[in-house]
């Protein structure tokens, strides 16, 4: 056998077929090892060499910096968070596909709680209309992004005159050259095109930066990340990356300051490109929205990083050339004191609490609202509404599937309403209906009148601009002399009604056709009303229909209140009155005074260093939550603070002005004296009535007058006569007439010496102050159109208190890198050095030391058990007689040698001995550092009643 196997090897040597056998095989072998060494050796570098390769540029996001205040604590930082980005892909080519892969991503991120980052300029409203966010200008830098057009001025009439409607209709359909080409089709809801949309556009937005990926959702959580890769065969240009998430401690304290940020809108770049700087952002950027955060943005922002990248044929990432690392933002240390701004807000929000329980009454009545001022009172049954109408209590949610058995019944309660109302409505809005408004009942009358102003003429819907307001049918329809139904008729003949919104395309109708059309889309949107909807809660309420313990018993049921068992069983049998529950949950703060929204319901505070500028506290209150509107907005919690009849998002230190009161008079005290229209021992014998004017002579608030009152007594007890005499002295001409502008413009220039002609300085908005124009005698107390924030009159206090420099008051300390190198040393820049005589200066600060400690003073009493002596000027300013007057405090210490100032306005606040206790806990918490948590947990008391309002 072995014989045999070498007999037949020796055939195959001698075998001429040998060589080709060896030299396919050697062929054969190399083959092999080629196509080994090709595709598993080399594969992927071959691959990268061969691919068709574009380079491009791309961003890399820097730090935010932080915001710490005058001792280190951080008030705002970044948390590392995941954010879901899309970026233009050509894997997908037909608009059908892309579409469909944007709205499964969606889905996915909407599933498990996420929401869409991209504010889209066209939006749905609660009657499931479509409507612009915008308007003017932005609205048409919109229009241009949409029709693809470099400038405004390129906008047709046509595309500039487009409703919403035909915008949208054309970016979801249009497939024509120029235009975005989104063709979302019909088998997609308004509600989902929208949401298609929105990230569309950003894509369109972005499209000459085709490597930069857009922002769909931030801050998602595990969840959605595991979904996105789970689904990211079918996700293509979808990745989720780690992005900071802005966070702010304590953020109900500092909100109003430091404001906010967000994704940067299609408005802001088109501005931004207009101005010749649109490299600095892109679509997918943050960026300050509010407060310091948007002041400060250049500081902030930090410099972002560069990479070079090269991607294929479908824009994947092949490679990453070059690379340079972000530069973090700059951190902002600010002036204020953080425990001294927690303790002023919380202070302020007892001490109006309790300025609202002296004033709740167990009534339907409002006192002596409409004659006075002084006793207005707010009844019980307002209080109640107040818990609707401020969306406290959600009525939307009263009929909803997990609804209580209680929310039912009230719901029930409104149902019924709802349709006998809407009963009197069809009879009074009948075509042949010549009921007006004086012959329907108060009620009626009050929905005829909403009907036409808050939906008519409100919406758009009546053409005021068309309407020929000599007509006389206008005119017998504005004072009641015809019925809304014989008015609407007329309006609709005359072309002075919109009839694209009824939906009647090209057919011909009578004129009762199409106010019978008319009436019912009114109805329609009367239907799902908020407001309209509050108003019959509110008939419900008054006429004891809805009852105050039902009230009570839903704040219970929607989770307003924490749910009390004894609390519960006491309303029920009776054992506790609402009336009384009510002011208990008031007075612990379980209901808040900004909650309700009556008055007062709002106020500030200003503390400020005297000697250097700084504003230790600014204080606003009611506030809000803007960790629900950084980054990612809570659209839910965004509609309710908009809603908010307290505006919590106000700054009200530099955003709300009022009359300055009396705390104005120590700048007539040093007009008059400088001036020389009064001397410093001078007496004046105040006679109540000021009688040297003729019309409508004013009084002094004493009804019993202060006898011969010399200039530091009449600053103690704010006398107005004495004060209405120096007014008239500076308005005296040469020849001894009187002329009010003549004094006007002395005030006037006294008063821009403290700061009042101008800005406080604190580096936020701030409204412009007022001099009075107007009455130089009742300018001279304060009265007049004076108008002022209370940041300008805490500069003009914090000038008083140091003697004459006049500060730009400021709330930035310091500017920080991230090496800790100071960026920029702020200090407060004088703004004006008061030049007076130094005897002047003491009988303005000893008129000010009388006021809070004088044997007359009407609230030295507050003030007695501190271990500081306080100097201050009361102020109470009159708005009209249907509210309470303003409570103002302006006030300094130590009195020997001060060092800080303290401001407190409560807008409504009754009377200024209100804001004058603000003020006094201000200073014992200030100056008593081993009791200040005893005082921040002392319970809210009802304010010392005090008739005094000067």
């Amino acid at each position: 056998m072995f014989d045999s196997f070498l007999d037949g090897l020796k055939k195959i040597l001698k075998s001429r077929l040998l060589p080709i056998f060896i030299i396919y095989f050697a062929l054969f072998f190399i083959l092999i090892y080629r196509l080994f060494t090709l595709q598993i050796v080399r594969g992927e570098q071959i691959v990268e060499a061969t691919e068709q390769r574009n380079k491009v540029d791309r961003d890399i996001k820097s730090t935010r910096g932080n915001f710490y205040d005058r001792n280190g604590v951080l008030l705002a930082y970044n948390d590392l968070s995941y954010s879901v980005m899309i970026q233009d892909t050509k894997e997908i080519e037909t608009n059908e596909e892309k579409n469909a892969m944007i709205f499964k991503l969606i889905n996915i991120i909407e599933k498990n709680g996420g929401k869409l980052a991209y504010e889209f300029d066209i939006r749905l409203n609660d009657h499931g209309e479509l409507e612009f966010a915008l308007e003017g200008n932005s609205l048409l830098r919109f229009k241009k992004d949409v029709y693809a057009l470099n400038s405004v001025k390129q906008l047709n009439e046509e595309q500039i005159a487009a409703d919403v409607n035909e915008v949208f209709r054309y970016l979801r359909y249009d497939t024509g050259v120029n235009g975005p080409k989104f063709d979302i089709a019909d088998t997609y809801s308004m509600e989902e095109a929208l949401k298609i949309m929105s990230i569309r556009y950003a894509l369109f937005m972005n499209r000459l930066k085709i490597s930069e990926r857009v922002t769909v959702a931030a801050n998602v959580d595990d969840v959605t990340v595991a979904a996105i890769k789970e689904n990211s065969a079918v996700l293509p240009g979808v990745e989720v990356i780690q992005e900071t998430n802005r966070v702010y401690n304590d953020s109900i304290y500092f909100s109003t300051i430091l404001g906010y940020t967000g994704l940067i809108s299609s408005e802001a770049l088109a501005e931004m490109k207009e101005n010749g700087d649109e490299d600095t952002y892109n679509m997918t950027d943050q960026i300050g929205k509010a407060g310091l955060e948007k002041e400060y943005e250049e500081y902030l922002r930090g410099t972002k990083g560069h990479e070079t990248l090269y991607v294929n044929k479908n824009n994947r990432v092949v490679s990453v050339d070059e690379r340079t690392d972000p530069v973090a933002g700059n951190d902002v240390y600010l002036t204020l004191d953080a425990d001294l701004q927690k303790a002023c807000y919380q202070i302020l929000e007892k001490q109006i609490a309790g300025v609202l329980l002296s004033n709740i009454v167990n009534s339907m009545s409002t006192g002596s609202k409409g004659t006075s001022s002084d006793d207005i009172k707010v009844p019980i049954y307002d209080v109640y509404f107040a818990l609707i109408d401020n969306n406290v209590i959600d009525i939307s949610n009263l009929n909803g599937e997990e609804s209580t058995d209680l929310e039912k019944q009230v719901y029930q309660k409104f149902v019924d309403k709802q349709k006998s109302v809407f009963a009197s409505l069809d009879k009074l809005l009948d075509y042949s209906s010549k009921t007006t408004g004086k012959d329907a009942t108060d009620e009626m009358a009050e929905y005829l009148s909403y009907i036409y102003y808050d939906v008519l003429v409100a919406k758009d819907i009546m053409l005021t601009d068309l309407v020929d307001e000599k007509d006389t049918v206008y005119q017998n329809f504005k004072n009641s002399k015809i019925s809304l139904s014989e008015y609407l008729q007329y309006a609709l003949a005359n072309n002075w009604v919109d009839l694209t919104r009824l939906n009647i395309g090209e057919e011909y109708y009578s004129t009762q056709e199409l106010y019978e059309k008319l009436i019912e889309y009114v109805m329609s949107i009367l239907e799902t009303d908020g407001n309209f909807n509050k108003k019959l809660y509110q008939y419900l309420v008054y006429s004891y229909k809805l009852t105050g313990k039902e009230i009570c018993l839903l704040l219970f049921d929607q989770g307003v209140l924490e749910y009390d068992e004894n609390d519960v069983d006491a309303l029920n049998s009776g054992a506790v009155s609402p009336y009384s529950f009510i002011r208990k949950k008031i007075q612990k703060l379980e209901i808040t005074p900004g909650q309700l929204a009556l008055e007062p319901c709002s106020g500030s505070i200003v503390v400020t260093d005297v000697n250097t500028g700084d504003v230790l506290a600014c204080v606003t209150y009611p506030s809000y939550d803007n960790n629900r509107y950084a980054n990612t907005i809570d659209t839910a919690y965004y509609n309710k603070i908009q809603s908010d009849k307290a505006f919590p998002t106000m700054n009200r230190p530099t955003g709300q002005r009022t009359a300055s009161g009396s705390t104005f008079k120590m700048i007539s005290t040093i007009a008059g004296l400088e001036e020389g229209v009064i001397q410093p021992s001078e007496k004046i014998r105040d006679k109540v009535v000021f009688d040297k004017l003729s019309y409508r002579p004013p009084k002094c608030w004493s009804r019993v007058g202060h006898g011969d009152i010399d200039v530091t007594h009449a600053i103690g007890v704010s006398c107005n006569y004495f004060f209405y005499e120096v007014g008239y002295r500076l308005s005296l001409d040469s020849k001894g007439n009187y002329n009010s502008n003549i004094g006007l413009e002395k005030l006037a220039k006294y008063a821009g010496m403290f700061g009042l002609d101008a800005v406080s300085g604190i580096e936020l908005n701030e409204l412009k102050p007022q001099l009075s124009d107007t009455d130089s005698i009742r300018s001279a107390i304060g009265q007049g159109t004076h108008n002022y924030t209370p940041a300008e009159l805490s500069r003009y206090v914090t000038t008083v208190a140091n003697g004459g420099t006049c500060y730009n008051l400021t709330i930035i300390d310091k500017i920080m890198n991230l090496d800790g190198k100071t960026v920029l040393d702020n200090k407060a820049s004088v703004y004006n050095n008061v030049d007076i005589n130094p005897n002047d200066w003491n009988i303005v600060h000893s008129g000010m030391y009388e006021v809070v400690n004088g044997s007359q003073s009407s609230i030295a009493k507050m003030f007695k058990d501190l271990n500081v002596t306080v100097a201050g000027k009361t102020g109470t300013a009159q708005q009209s007689t249907l509210h309470p007057n303003h409570a103002l405090f302006v006030s300094y210490a130590p009195y020997e040698a001060p060092e800080i100032s303290v401001t407190a306005v409560i807008p409504n606040g009754y009377t200024s001995s209100n804001a004058a206790e603000v003020a006094r806990d201000v200073y014992h918490y200030y100056y008593n550092k081993e009791d200040r948590k005893a005082i921040l947990e002392e319970e809210v008391t009802n304010p010392e009643l005090n008739s005094f309002s000067d």
